[in-house]
């Protein structure tokens, strides 16, 4: 039999795998974020291919909107390595300021700044990923100038706001390490963060009490939420990893692997929270009118797309790879990163290019959205870890069995099952079109 619109197809398996694939996934994008060999738009390209797959089709669900959120996932990216020592365990160990300086501050600090870092770096993709794309009211170009000028407005003022509460918030820090010059990083890291995450209040108040909206403020302020609850409560690993003898940087590592890990189950908990009717009602067109458009400006649109979504993280990853390839292989000089993003971002417009107009991927292109997806994240997916593993082949450590090799080891576990998990899914994906 056929499944009635919008319910989720019987080939899928049951909402606790999806929920712990998202989390390996997840787990395994933000770490390989954090190893040097990926970037934040590859986040935000694996967690959108997996939603489309897992929640697809959705009219929301296209190129468009896609590229748009990994762009904002790397435009509202903002500092937080200083906050990352301040964290401790109560009774046990203080959190420290650094850089590398013992001056002890209470263990819960680091916890505090790394939310607030959370709902800064994550207030505005979520309007995206958490609220539009489950609201069943219509949105206009209206309201993205409204919500762009109050979120920037707000963020220049808050500024001014912030400013005095850091001695309050910080009086250690203050005190004794920016006013005696040691180190400004924090405080600007501080009043940034802040003012950031205070800005999207106004614009959640717009879309609560102008709009009457609250199905998208509830799921926008739920995804920000869980983001910063995620980072911050990951990095009891980095004092756990000392306290075990373990040492600082294992613990930045699994604090790296478990802020996805969280972020990825929590937030996919609360996608399946979503009733099938609540998605079909939210199951609305994406309200952008281009088809009239000359196929050149389409296509200039959908390859400035394609560029965020997928080419820009091509690019960092393949500079982070191939620099330290290189390096364990003792060679010094290592083609810029501005070459290999060149190269990448021409060669993959121009393959594009004959993609969108027909020349290559015809029966790929007549794919619906889910489907290409699908392949696309089984595809990118190897890429990524390839680009990841690369440089632990050359040294060696790849199956290193040593506590401090602890990350790799998950980031490998992790692929292999949630890649296992792909090709099981499409093959049953496949069986059950044919059987419809």
């Amino acid at each position: 039999m056929k499944q009635p619109a919008h319910s989720k197809p019987s080939f899928r398996t049951n909402r606790y795998v999806t929920i712990l694939m998202a989390a390996l996934l997840l787990g395994f994008a933000w770490q390989i974020r954090g190893s040097g060999t990926s970037d934040p738009s590859v986040v935000a390209l694996l967690f959108l291919l997996f939603l489309s797959v897992s929640y697809g089709p959705r009219k929301k669900f296209n190129l468009l909107l896609f590229g748009l959120i990994a762009f904002m996932f790397n435009v509202m990216r903002t500092g937080w390595g200083t906050f990352v020592p301040q964290s401790g365990l109560p009774g046990l160990i203080p959190g420290y300021l650094p850089p590398d300086i013992k001056i002890a501050v209470p263990w819960w600090y680091g916890y505090f700044w790394l939310f607030i870092v959370g709902i800064s770096w994550m207030g505005i993709p979520s309007l995206l990923f958490g609220g539009y794309f489950f609201t069943k009211q219509k949105y206009h170009f209206k309201d993205v100038v409204i919500i762009v000028v109050l979120f920037v407005g707000s963020v220049y003022l808050a500024r001014f706001a912030v400013e005095p509460l850091i001695p309050l918030l910080a009086p250690e820090y203050y005190h004794k390490i920016y006013l005696t010059g040691i180190s400004e990083r924090s405080y600007g890291s501080m009043i940034g963060n802040m003012s950031t995450a205070v800005a999207i209040i106004p614009v959640l108040l717009y879309i609560l009490f102008i709009k009457k909206d609250k199905v998208f403020f509830r799921h926008s302020l739920i995804a920000m939420t869980v983001f910063a609850f995620s980072l911050a409560v990951a990095n009891v690993c980095r004092p756990l990893s000392i306290l075990t003898g373990e040492g600082k940087y294992h613990g930045w590592s699994l604090w790296e692997y478990f802020t996805g890990f969280l972020f990825g189950g929590l937030i996919f908990r609360h996608y399946n929270n979503i009733s099938g009717e609540e998605l079909s009602e939210t199951d609305l067109s994406f309200d952008l009118k281009y088809a009239g458009w000359k196929p050149v400006y389409r296509f200039l649109l959908f390859a400035l797309a394609f560029y965020r979504l997928v080419l820009y993280g091509i690019g960092e990853s393949l500079d982070g790879a191939v620099s330290k390839a290189l390096a364990g292989l003792g060679i010094d000089e290592a083609p810029s990163g501005d070459t290999l993003m060149a190269v990448t971002v021409v060669t993959g417009t121009v393959l594009y290019g004959f993609y969108f107009f027909g020349k290559i991927g015809r029966d790929f292109a007549k794919k619906p959205f889910t489907e290409k997806s699908h392949i696309a994240l089984m595809v990118l997916l190897s890429l990524h870890y390839l680009f990841f593993a690369t440089h632990h082949i050359i040294k060696g450590d790849l199956l290193l069995l040593r506590s401090d090799n602890l990350a790799v080891w998950l980031d490998t576990i992790s692929f292999i099952i949630i890649q296992t998990y792909l090709i099981f899914l499409y093959r049953k994906s496949v069986k059950h079109k044919f059987s419809s």
